[in-house]
């Protein structure tokens, strides 16, 4: 699967930050889930510069080399411009020199070109124009097969396409926590959306809370409540992929299954009607 189909089939993509930040997580779990995710069909590995152990800069991306080793078709997506400098500090550089550096850095921990390239820190950097022109001359170059942005607004979305074509979009889009304006100003313009934290994170008020018609359902299907929420996601929201964290291979499996769940309207109409309480129209 090249990079420009990255997302064009909408599936559950699998990151891998919660598997290198995550205090207590062992380099033999975090490769135990990233292989479960790969056999059970991770539409892609999510994964970044930043997402780095304090000696270690490439240790997410040496997780998606392990995904690529069990599947060489798996699309990788990696992110530059955003990267760890202390035991809990990070920092932006969305400089044409930077992103040149992450690129190649990636492309050599990958072992061959990253299917896709987004600048993490779209809100963050100086000048995103600089940052855009310097991505696309990596996609110029086959250094990377294809660009875009992560935590980008409307306005640095249409600023970007003014200078280059956007392949994909990465914004976070939490169930009943965010609007869905980035997610349609993408459907309308043909981009592919990656919606990472779907679940929120772990800050956010437990997912049964903010979506009750679908954990009735949940408990009358014996069906996880993640796993229709994702299921009607992807149902309701065409060109839509999440993007899951999982740090244990039970969850990975449970969210992966939402790919294949039938979503019924009973279904659509609790998802429908739980964001509509939350404010979201779908």
């Amino acid at each position: 699967m090249g990079a420009a189909t990255v997302g064009r089939q909408p599936g559950v993509i699998v990151g891998v930050a919660s598997l290198v930040l995550t205090p207590g997580v062992t380099p033999e779990q975090a490769r135990a889930v990233v292989t479960a995710a790969v056999d059970a069909g991770a539409a892609a590995i999510d994964t970044a510069r930043a997402y780095a152990a304090v000696d270690d800069d490439a240790a997410g991306e040496r997780l998606a080399a392990t995904a690529r080793e069990r599947a060489p078709g798996i699309p990788i997506v990696t992110k530059a411009g955003h990267f760890r400098v202390g035991t809990s500090a990070w920092d932006n550089d969305g400089s044409a020199d930077r992103l040149r550096r992450d690129a190649l850095r990636s492309r050599e921990v990958l072992g061959a070109p990253p299917n896709l390239l987004l600048l993490h820190r779209s809100d963050r950097v100086d000048d995103l124009a600089e940052s855009v022109r310097a991505l696309a001359e990596l996609r110029d170059e086959g250094v990377i097969e294809a660009i875009g942005l992560s935590n980008a607004s409307i306005e640095q979305l249409e600023m970007a396409r003014g200078i280059t074509r956007i392949d994909a979009v990465q914004d976070r889009l939490a169930f009943g926590l965010d609007p869905l304006d980035e997610y349609r100003y993408c459907v309308a313009a043909g981009i592919p959306f990656l919606a990472y934290a779907p679940f929120g994170g772990p800050k956010a008020p437990p997912l049964a809370t903010r979506l009750p018609r679908l954990a009735t359902l949940s408990i009358a299907r014996e069906v996880s409540v993640h796993r229709l929420a994702l299921a009607a996601m992807l149902d309701a929201m065409p060109g839509c992929s999440p993007v899951i964290g999982p740090s244990r291979v039970e969850s990975a499996l449970d969210s992966l299954a939402a790919a294949t769940l039938a979503v019924d309207d009973e279904l659509r109409q609790a998802f429908a009607d739980d964001l509509r309480s939350r404010g979201v129209d779908l």
